[in-house]
């Protein structure tokens, strides 16, 4: 057995307190995690396990990789309340089974274990080289030392610039000048606003259809092309189906890509999209916290650059600090010299297909 890293990185939001017991939680992360994976609730197995605790068990949708699993599972788990006593895989690299032992409650007095089995299918088929993407978060305050310094890594990448900043409409076109993908960084309503302020043009829950549409239109009209969106807080409105389904609304109108950053671990934003066939990605790592220094956004590229090996991609976050700059300028021709391939956002969804985990649907044309 070999004990699992668990991503607690950027943590979303922690689920509200419904009144269940200890139990209950336990029972309802563990439907809600399996279900985000694209698990239904009748696939997943129960029964009693060792010392009398209640044992669950499913398997993981094929071409999903376990590992990318444990992250976003053990991401919802902590943010339902539970604690992971033990996580680990068992079995080869390319297929592991993850064994985990969960516990809720003040005195962790109900407890859990369980067991994600690798897919029945083959493992996935990646190409020669991996495939990263990165998308560069929160840029178009300025268009200083650090924003000029990620758009000449000399590396395709994605900007996910805010709108109706000084420097919004110059990020754009210098990125276009040196053949990045640009993206609208989406201000949405987090849970702690006004403590957090997404900005004078962010979305909020309260807002009518008419005023979202206004507004987006708005947002728009800073950019002279947009390839895509991802969310800018928004751990609330990212969690309101309505909401969300007015800006895919939009989105699939103008032709966009959808990214949900999944600020909040009830974020619907990819799940919507995918049931409406629209094409949508979920972020798989931010790179770098408020508290990483260099050398801890060196170790989350290298745990991407892993996860891109193992799973044939990977979409990363990362935003305009020094740190992160420093960190990019020493890894990225590392990762290139070790085989890895940098791509836009967009180039990534373009080279997913049927055979890769969690792919875009075919494009649409036209309103819909």
């Amino acid at each position: 057995l070999v004990d699992l890293w668990l991503t607690t990185t950027s943590p979303g939001q922690r689920l509200p307190d419904r009144g269940l017991t200890p139990a209950q939680q336990l029972d309802e992360a563990v439907v809600l995690g399996a279900r985000e994976l694209g698990v239904p609730n009748t696939r997943i197995g129960r029964r009693a396990g060792a010392k009398h605790m209640p044992h669950f068990e499913f398997r993981c949708p094929d071409r999903l990789h376990p590992i990318t699993a444990n992250r976003w599972l053990s991401r919802i788990f902590l943010d339902a309340g539970l604690e992971i006593l033990d996580c680990a895989e068992d079995g080869p690299s390319a297929r592991p089974k993850l064994e985990y032992v969960l516990a809720a409650g003040p005195r962790r007095e109900a407890r859990a274990t369980l067991t994600v089995y690798p897919p029945i299918g083959d493992p996935p088929l990646h190409e020669a080289h991996p495939r990263l993407a990165i998308l560069v978060d929160d840029l178009g305050h300025n268009y200083g030392r650090v924003a000029r310094g990620i758009l000449d890594l000399g590396e395709p990448i994605t900007v996910s610039v805010l709108p109706g900043l000084g420097s919004s409409r110059r990020l754009e076109r210098e990125a276009r000048r040196r053949g990045h993908a640009v993206f609208l960084h989406l201000p949405m309503e987090p849970e702690d606003y006004p403590a957090e302020d997404p900005g004078p043009l962010a979305l909020f829950t309260r807002m009518g259809p008419d005023s979202v549409a206004d507004l987006l239109a708005t947002m728009a009209r800073n950019f002279d092309h947009l390839d895509g969106f991802n969310n800018h807080m928004g751990s609330k409105a990212s969690t309101d189906p309505t909401l969300v389904g007015e800006v895919l609304d939009w989105a699939d109108r103008e032709q966009l890509l959808v990214v949900d950053s999944y600020t909040a671990s009830r974020s619907c934003i990819y799940t919507l999209a995918r049931e409406r066939e629209e094409p949508a990605l979920r972020v798989d790592l931010f790179l770098d916290g408020e508290e990483e220094d260099e050398a801890g956004i060196m170790e989350n590229l290298a745990e991407a650059a892993e996860t891109a090996r193992r799973r044939g991609w990977a979409l990363v976050i990362c935003h305009p600090r020094s740190e992160t700059l420093a960190a990019l300028e020493v890894m990225l021709p590392r990762l290139r010299d070790n085989g890895l391939r940098f791509v836009t956002v967009p180039q990534l969804f373009a080279s997913l297909d049927a055979s890769d985990p969690a792919p875009p649907r075919p494009r649409r044309t036209g309103p819909h």
